[in-house]
């Protein structure tokens, strides 16, 4: 995999732990959110989740693996995002 994520602005410690693994973080808001989910160049989305129905993530198609970060912990989504790369 590319080692290349997209990650909701207001999550800047899962930002942080992932640039220390070495992977390339794009950060994004909910006005890029449509865009994100189109691109092709990203092996995860990390979303907060707290607009998740309205922004319509539950309908949405795409290749790309989107994460609810609702709930979970740095390291949680790391490992979720480490495991789809095998």
């Amino acid at each position: 995999m590319r080692r290349k994520i997209a990650v909701e602005r207001s999550l800047q410690n899962v930002r942080q732990l992932f640039e220390s693994q070495g992977y390339k973080v794009d950060m994004f808001d909910d006005t890029q959110l449509h865009e994100i989910k189109s691109s092709t160049q990203y092996d995860a989305i990390i979303i907060s989740g707290g607009n998740r129905d309205f922004l319509g993530i539950h309908e949405t198609e795409t290749n790309t693996p989107v994460i609810d970060a609702s709930g979970l912990s740095a390291q949680s989504i790391l490992d979720r995002v480490t495991r789809l790369e095998f």
